[in-house]
């Protein structure tokens, strides 16, 4: 373990409001999973700033007439949970640590994660920046070769089964999984799949403490 991949939605924090995602998600006639699903691999990927045709294609892809687009949609703010500074800082004390995040440019216009989270970091990786939504392995490959690392030197933690999980797994790295839920026969069965590459804790505090137990000497 030579880097480690932080997500941050739901893993260090979680917005005070509502996300373009939920939005679009709630006008889509596709069922909820699905379209949280194309809206994460479509929408999180793009850079309305070099390609303004995102809205038209997000929309087409959820069933949504591109009118109904909601162009007045306002960020909302990002909170850190209690401890989320700490839990960084003692990771970065023992490895370095970057922040891979499947978010949109429009969510995240108003949030400076790498400030929220200064002096700790690397590096800030959002979704729609990088040109890659997790699980797409793009995500995780694109940041281990930004940091002259291999994916398999690199554990991305997060608190996704579907995104964090499958999209470490799919790029090469390690997974960390924070997770209080018992995993489902579906999750058991990819875990079995992959001996020895995921580690599953319940809360950020212990997974802070495996990275600690795994690297100190």
């Amino acid at each position: 373990m030579r880097l480690v991949s932080l997500d941050v939605g739901y893993t260090l924090g979680e917005p005070s409001g509502t996300t373009l995602t939920q939005r679009l998600v709630e006008l889509s006639p596709l069922p909820v999973r699905q379209a949280k699903q194309v809206a994460q691999q479509i929408l999180h990927a793009l850079d309305p700033r070099s390609d303004a045709t995102g809205p038209q294609t997000v929309c087409a892809a959820l069933g949504i007439a591109l009118s109904a687009f909601p162009h007045d949609h306002r960020p909302p703010g990002f909170a850190l949970w209690p401890g989320a500074v700490e839990a960084v800082a003692r990771i970065a004390q023992v490895v370095p640590v970057v922040t891979l995040s499947n978010v949109s440019h429009w969510d995240e216009r108003e949030t400076n994660v790498a400030a929220l989270l200064a002096p700790h970091l690397r590096a800030h990786h959002p979704s729609w920046q990088l040109g890659f939504a997790k699980p797409d392995p793009g995500a995780v490959q694109t940041v281990a070769r930004l940091h002259g690392r291999d994916p398999a030197e690199v554990l991305h933690a997060g608190d996704s089964f579907d995104y964090d999980v499958r999209g470490a797994l799919a790029a090469g790295a390690q997974a960390l999984w924070i997770t209080s839920r018992p995993p489902s026969a579906e999750e058991l069965r990819l875990l079995a799949e992959h001996p020895g590459r995921v580690t599953v804790l319940p809360d950020l505090a212990r997974a802070v403490r495996h990275i600690e137990q795994t690297l100190l000497p």
